[in-house]
């Protein structure tokens, strides 16, 4: 027993050691081997993960972009939607993502459709399985029910290359 209290340090010894540990006093003064910091604020490198991926995506990143995309969207279902189309395509070109492309199917231009119809399928194979019925669906409409004969044509075949 007298082994242990041998080797058991005294208060006075405690006290050194927390004050010779990085734990307390190092931190505010930010003497040599102080704590690092942690990460950046998660809020501020979200917001320039964003613009680094606006930069990558060239004119489609720009805020001119995101004002005719969402006229786009706003505009479904109304009298000036093939205008915005119109506008959005001729800047911009047909766009990336799959509802959005969707959407562009129920302009009845018979060239936009098609075009639309062409890179849905192009864009098929990385869809999710929820984006990909959609597709089908719309399809399958657009096969029976279109006025252009050749759009239903086309979405037949399209479907018929989909695998429906």
């Amino acid at each position: 027993m007298a082994d242990y209290d041998d080797e058991r340090p005294d208060w006075r010894e405690l006290d050194r050691r927390k004050d010779r540990s990085g734990f307390y006093g190092r931190q505010e003064k930010g003497e040599k081997g102080a704590k690092k910091e942690g990460p950046k604020n998660r809020w501020q490198s979200g917001r320039v993960k964003n613009a680094l991926d606006r930069i990558f995506l060239g004119d489609k990143g720009t805020p001119e972009h995101d004002k005719l995309y969402n006229r786009l969207h706003g505009a479904y279902g109304s009298g000036t939607f093939l205008k915005h189309v119109n506008t959005y395509i001729k800047k911009y070109g047909l766009p990336d993502d799959a509802p959005t492309l969707l959407l562009i199917l129920d302009t009845k231009d018979e060239g936009i459709v098609t075009e639309a119809i062409e890179k849905l399928k192009a864009a098929y194979g990385s869809l999710q399985a929820r984006q990909r019925e959609d597709v089908r669906r719309k399809l399958s409409i657009l096969a029976v029910v279109d006025r252009s004969q050749e759009i239903r044509r086309q979405a037949g075949e399209a479907l018929e290359e989909l695998g429906q």
